[in-house]
């Protein structure tokens, strides 16, 4: 048995399927090529917009209420999101029920009704509240982290929009964004689980065979980063300093994603791993530490997150950037990396149980051009060597690609010791 099967409509529209007969449940995902990289300024934050009205009732269901207990119906538990550069509807289903819940997006994609805009847009403003401290400063780090990236770029801008950009969406803008986005051949629908694929071809071809219409807006290019470091620093009276490190990165365009991917695991995956160990086990500077890879079409950016009492800014950055030295100096050592590759390959074996990952593996993986079989990686990662990973550090890992930010209640104190940790960093 394949994979994975691809099957492409007329109307340019793709389906992937996964056949698990050995489950007892099902995972429904559409996906559509937009996000906030394909925003203006002016319109900021209307896809994430559009999402949430898509909820507010379509064809026959008249309402947000309808629709959930269609899902819930079929075993279904509806949900979606928006990043900058996919959207994705997606829901747990019972198997036996797979067109049902094709019909249901069907509806819900294509016939949306757009009812009580402004009570979404009220809700959707109180969302985007919650990443503004009383004083009205933005103090999520993943959205100051992206204007330090991007500035004066949509990647740059916060994907729930401002409070500006909000206001001045309308009814038009959003059944002009829908046209204009949602159509079949921006569209991937993909389905994992004890389904079988000449069912779930049937019901797409059934409920989406007949949907025309035009090409999709082109995402806005990605300026190139200016040299660093950079650094953005916002006080807020919390308990904890939040602590973002940021290294530019190639994105998907880049041939070796499975080295960042052990890279990300040598540091943070699991209390073994080289941050929580230090800085959690041996240090006691904090308890939450967390590495992420975030790799867009033509950029992207690898991250470590920290969680830290305010006296332990810059002893706790001082241990992250030392491990970060350690890594560019040395391969890492032949146990730790053979436990990073240990468990990578594991989640794979996981993921043969786990509908939701293949879902997203091939359904994501089509619609974004990165399609990668179960065998590709486990080829890919049993290969990699320890100075393949000590190279690509080395590349990374630099102050010229540093981008630095701080939220919370920090002293002035503090920024000029900073400073110098990052000078030292380059020099050493």
């Amino acid at each position: 048995m394949p994979e994975y099967n691809i099957d492409t409509l007329a109307n340019g529209l793709r389906l992937v399927t996964v056949e698990m007969p050995h489950l007892h449940n099902a995972e429904l995902i559409c996906y559509f090529g937009t996000g906030g990289r394909y925003e203006s300024e002016e319109v900021a934050g209307i896809s994430h917009f559009l999402e949430h009205m898509l909820f507010r009732g379509a064809g026959q269901y008249p309402n947000s209420s309808a629709i959930e207990r269609a899902f819930e119906a079929i075993g279904g538990a509806v949900n979606a999101s928006t990043d900058a550069e996919s959207t994705c509807y997606h829901t747990r289903i019972h198997p036996t029920h797979a067109t049902t819940g094709i019909k249901i997006f069907a509806e819900m994609l294509r016939n949306p009704l757009f009812n009580d805009l402004e009570i979404e847009r009220r809700i959707i403003i109180e969302e985007a509240r919650e990443d503004f401290n009383e004083q009205g400063a933005q103090t999520n780090p993943d959205n100051l982290m992206a204007t330090l990236l991007w500035p004066d770029q949509p990647l740059g801008m916060p994907l729930i929009g401002s409070n500006h950009s909000l206001q001045k969406i309308d009814l038009v803008s959003l059944q002009n964004f829908h046209q204009q986005n949602y159509v079949p051949q921006n569209t991937v629908i993909a389905c994992s689980g004890a389904i079988e694929r000449d069912s779930v071809l049937a019901a797409v071809k059934e409920f989406f065979g007949d949907w025309q219409g035009g090409e999709s807006f082109q995402a806005i290019e990605a300026l190139p980063h200016n040299p660093g470091p950079h650094q953005q620093w916002t006080f807020d009276s919390d308990s904890q300093i939040s602590l973002q490190l940021a290294f530019p990165m190639a994105g998907r365009s880049d041939t070796r994603p499975l080295q960042y991917s052990l890279i990300r695991r040598l540091l943070s995956w699991g209390g073994s791993a080289l941050l929580p160990q230090r800085l959690r086990e041996e240090c006691g500077l904090t308890y939450a530490v967390e590495a992420n890879c975030s790799m867009l079409s033509d950029t992207g950016y690898f991250s470590i997150d920290l969680a830290i009492a305010p006296k332990n800014l810059v002893p706790a950055l001082k241990e992250t950037l030392d491990v970060l030295k350690r890594l560019r100096e040395k391969p890492p050592e032949t146990a730790a990396l053979e436990a990073a590759r240990t468990s990578y390959l594991y989640d794979i074996e996981f993921s043969l149980d786990q509908p939701e990952a293949m879902t997203v593996r091939y359904g994501w993986g089509l619609q974004a051009n990165c399609l990668r079989t179960l065998e590709q990686d486990r080829a890919e990662v049993k290969a990699i060597e320890s100075a393949q990973i000590q190279k690509r550090c080395c590349e990374l890992f630099t102050t010229a690609q540093l981008h630095l930010v701080v939220v919370g209640p920090w002293e002035k104190e503090q920024r000029p010791l900073v400073d110098q940790l990052l000078q030292e960093f380059e020099t050493s």
